[in-house]
């Protein structure tokens, strides 16, 4: 399952075309003994109605040396398991009686020839006949370098075969019905910022179903740490009807001492043409590193304790204050009587006598002083003598400042973090500044292409400060420029101040140039030349604004 799509990403996704394609064990790029093949489109998403006639055409590229022959077969295909596998199924006419997609299809039977480092354009005609039954029907064009068994068996013996699929959509008595079998953490317990989350939608129509949505994972607090993307912008990730499909993500956050506890993965998704419908599921799972979790409990007790021995010790020097020479509990002894003569005085002990008193012995002491050096004694011996207030005020104001650092980051809005897509030939794995970068771009209103610049280099971008999405921010004003953009990443070390531009030595005109871009960014050279194209990384700290 391929969720979203980044220009850099276009040709790896099509070399993982067994993800992208719903159930194809084949893919669209082939290599085999020095050989090559590459087929486009790898998918025909197509809604017809019954004696419907369409015509299309299938690319080969040939990126070899030498010319190749190739041929077209068509079969249909059917799930197997549930990680977006199929089955090719040879076309059998004495038992299917013309009611599947493959028998539709026509493609040329004589061998193709393609020329060296050329393309061939291979016919195709798909004709609905007029019983055709209303929902999904599948197949693929298979197109290889060994001509298709007589028998009408598939020979798959090398890897030099590419599949383009075909999804057809017959109008009629179409059934949109899909449900989330399971939604869940496979850890409900882990150390880091780290968890496999998976769900199994199922396709209870007579239809293919493509599950779009997302994943939201939200801490203790309610507070965005990722965004998984479902289908986004993409015509892949398909289920068949009665099939079951697994959809599997890794997601990686920040490392934090603070954002740890519990934590929200919420499921929402998305299906169906005809009628909209929508599948809500939540889970939970909970990230405790042991060490930070006795650590943290260290620091909560310590407040504890600093916070009661303070209050205890300023409610003994009120009393004290008071004319009280012994501490006597509140409960028992809440005023002190003094008889004078016929007159009876009631002297409540008050809060702010304690301070009252130092302020009042601090004046005094001050006003008895002359010299400077006489002061600084003064201030000595008040410090010594109302030590305990004073560590008090220190450890009350450390305790505080540690608090407001706990839920200063526990509550900031987002973090970065990365999603790795599960895919059984090569995981993707997404940066959260691509999918802010994303997002971002199918919110914002069209625009004019700019011209682009002829760009003799790779330009990388890479967050290194404490702000999520800097760097797709950077990546929409460069490429407003006219730059392209190779790649976004998150750096997930220690945050840097100051932005910096890292270049090959081949490059240094145009790093200087985007160094004036972005307010005379401080600019480092490679030691070394590196191989292929120059690279270009642009490390964007704090002091960037956007």
């Amino acid at each position: 399952m391929i969720s979203i799509l980044h220009k850099k990403m276009i040709h790896k996704l099509i070399c993982t075309a067994v993800l992208a394609t719903v159930l194809l064990p084949f893919p669209a790029f082939a290599t085999s003994n020095g050989l090559s093949l590459t087929i486009t489109p790898t998918l025909f998403e197509m809604s017809a109605f019954p004696t419907q006639e369409w015509k299309s055409s299938i690319r080969v590229i040939n990126s070899n040396q030498q010319p190749l022959t190739v041929y077209a077969k068509v079969v249909n295909f059917m799930p197997q398991g549930e990680f977006g596998r199929g089955k090719f199924l040879p076309v059998f006419e004495n038992f299917t009686e013309g009611k599947t997609l493959a028998e539709w299809i026509t493609v040329p039977d004589e061998p193709i020839l393609i020329a060296s480092e050329g393309t061939a354009s291979i016919p195709v005609t798909v004709t609905v006949p007029a019983d055709a039954a209303p929902g999904g029907h599948y197949a693929a064009v298979m197109v290889g370098t060994q001509p298709p068994e007589q028998d009408g068996t598939i020979k798959v013996s090398t890897s030099q075969v590419i599949t383009s699929l075909f999804l057809v959509r017959i109008a009629g008595d179409v059934i949109e019905n899909g449900v989330v079998r399971t939604f869940r953490v496979l850890d409900s317990f882990v150390q880091s910022p780290e968890a496999t989350i998976e769900f199994r939608f199922e396709n209870k129509g007579n239809v293919h179903l493509q599950p779009q949505g997302e994943i939201v994972i939200t801490n203790m607090w309610g507070k965005e740490r990722g965004i998984i993307p479902i289908n986004y912008q993409t015509n892949f990730g398909n289920v068949l009807p009665e099939s079951i499909r697994r959809f599997e993500f890794t997601w990686k956050g920040e490392s934090s001492f603070t954002d740890i506890g519990r934590y929200k993965a919420t499921l929402t998704l998305a299906y169906g043409q005809d009628s909209r419908k929508f599948a809500t599921q939540a889970t939970y799972f909970w990230v405790i590193p042991v060490k930070q979790v006795f650590s943290i409990l260290a620091v909560f007790i310590a407040i504890i304790l600093i916070i009661s021995w303070t209050i205890r010790s300023y409610v003994r020097r009120m009393i004290s204050v008071a004319g009280v020479s012994d501490y006597v509990p509140p409960s028992q002894r809440q005023r002190h009587v003094i008889h004078q003569g016929d007159v009876r005085i009631e002297r409540a002990p008050s809060m702010k006598a304690p301070i009252e008193e130092g302020v009042r012995d601090f004046k005094e002491r001050l006003a008895g002083t002359r010299a400077f050096i006489d002061t600084i004694k003064m201030l000595y011996t008040f410090v010594l003598q109302y030590k305990k207030f004073f560590i008090a005020v220190v450890l009350l104001t450390l305790s505080v400042s540690l608090l407001f650092s706990y839920f200063s980051a526990v509550t900031k809005e987002q973090r970065d973090y990365e999603i790795t897509i599960g895919n059984p030939v090569e995981d993707v794995t997404l940066s959260s500044e691509e999918i802010m970068y994303e997002r971002d771009q199918a919110d914002a209103p069209p625009t004019i292409e700019p011209t682009q610049i002829p760009q003799a280099f790779t330009l990388r971008l890479t967050n290194s400060g404490d702000t999520p999405g800097a760097a797709a921010a950077l990546q929409q004003t460069l490429e407003h420029e006219g730059y392209t953009v190779s790649g976004l990443t998150s750096d997930f070390g220690k945050s840097k101040d100051r932005t910096v531009i890292v270049y090959d030595t081949a490059v240094q005109d145009e790093a200087l140039i985007l160094s004036k871009m972005l307010n005379n960014a401080l600019l480092s050279a490679l030691p070394e030349e590196s191989d292929g194209e120059p690279q270009i990384t642009v490390f964007i700290g704090n002091d960037y604004e956007f």
